[in-house]
C-alpha cells in the first residue's frame, strides 16, 4: 500500500511539474518578453523526459499466470511432459512467449524441448508451438515443414491437416491446400474450421459453387460461425441476391462482426467481379 501511495504522489509531482514547466515557459515569452526559440529546446526535452518518467509509473497489465495458458490451450497442449512437472512449466512459458508474439524466444524454448521429448505424446504438441510460431511470425515455408512432421508422426491429426491447407494457401498451393482440407474432413466430419478454409480455399480458386456448399456446411456445423457467415454474404453479393446477402450479414453482425469491414469486404469483391468481366469482354 505505500509503494502504491508514493507512486501516485510521484505521478500527481510529475504532472504538476510538467504544467509548471511549460507554464513558466509561456509566461517568460509573454511577461518578460523572451523570444520563444530561446528556451524551446530546454523546454522540450525536460518536458519530455518528465512524460516518459510518468509513463514507466503508470499502471500495466500483468503477464497471464502459467494457469491460464494450461487451461486455455488444453488441447493443444495435451498431456506433454505430464510427468515432468518442470518441462510442463517450461512448455507453458514458450506457449506464453507464443502468445505474447515472442516468436523468437518461444522458438528456442521450443527447440530445446522437442530435443527431451521421449514420445509422440511430448513431441506432438512441441512441433505444434513451433509451427504457429513459424505461422504468426510470417514463415509459412517453415511452418509447412513442421506440419509435414507432425503428419508423418500422426497422419489422422485433423488440425495439423488444416493448418497445414492453410499454410499452403499462403504460398500459393491451393491443390495440396484442397487434399489436406479434404484430410481433416474425411477424418472429423464435423470440424468447422476445415470446411470453412476449404471454403476459402475455393473462392480464391474462383470456385464459387464449392465455396458455397462448404461454407453452408459449416454454418450448419456451427450457427454462430461469423467466418462462414461473411463468405457467404459475400457469394450472395456476388451472384446478385440480396435477401440471402442480408441474412448472412445479420448473422455475421448479430454474433460479433464489423458490419462496416463486411461492406468494404463486399464492395472489394464485387469490384473486382466486375473488372474480370469487362477483362473478358
Amino acid at each position: 500500500m505505500k509503494n502504491k501511495a508514493l507512486i501516485i504522489f510521484l505521478r500527481i509531482v510529475i504532472v504538476l511539474a510538467i504544467i509548471g514547466i511549460i507554464g513558466f515557459y509561456v509566461y517568460d515569452i509573454y511577461a518578460n518578453g523572451t523570444p520563444y526559440s530561446e528556451n524551446v529546446f530546454k523546454t522540450a526535452a525536460v518536458v519530455f523526459a518528465l512524460i516518459g518518467t510518468l509513463v514507466k509509473l503508470m499502471p500495466r497489465r500483468g503477464r497471464r499466470n502459467l494457469q491460464f495458458y494450461e487451461a486455455h490451450f488444453k488441447d493443444e497442449l495435451g498431456q506433454a511432459f505430464v510427468n515432468k512437472p518442470r518441462l510442463r512449466k517450461k512448455l507453458l512459458s514458450a506457449v506464453r512467449l507464443f502468445d505474447e508474439g515472442n516468436f523468437r524466444k518461444a522458438l528456442k524454448y521450443l527447440t530445446e524441448l522437442y530435443k527431451k521429448a521421449e514420445s509422440s505424446r511430448d513431441g506432438l504438441p512441441v512441433m505444434l508451438f513451433i509451427a504457429l510460431c513459424y505461422s504468426e511470425a510470417g514463415v509459412p515455408e517453415e511452418a509447412v515443414k513442421v506440419y509435414q512432421r507432425i503428419l508423418q508422426a500422426d497422419y489422422r491429426n485433423v488440425r495439423a491437416h488444416s493448418n497445414l491447407g492453410c499454410q499452403l494457401m499462403r504460398i500459393g498451393d491451393f491443390s495440396l491446400a484442397l487434399e489436406h482440407f479434404g484430410a481433416a474432413i474425411d477424418y472429423n466430419p464435423g470440424h468447422y474450421y476445415a470446411y470453412i478454409n476449404r471454403a476459402n480455399c475455393y473462392f480464391r480458386k474462383d470456385d464459387y459453387e464449392n465455396a458455397e456448399k462448404d461454407a453452408l456446411e459449416a454454418l450448419e456445423i456451427k450457427g454462430n460461425g461469423r467466418e462462414a457467415a461473411s463468405l457467404l454474404a459475400i457469394l450472395s453479393a456476388v451472384k446478385g441476391d440480396k435477401e440471402a446477402e442480408k441474412k448472412y450479414s445479420r448473422i455475421y453482425v448479430n454474433n460479433g462482426g464489423d458490419g462496416n469491414e463486411l461492406k468494404e469486404a463486399i464492395a472489394h469483391y464485387l469490384a473486382a467481379e466486375n473488372e474480370k468481366r469487362e477483362d473478358e469482354e
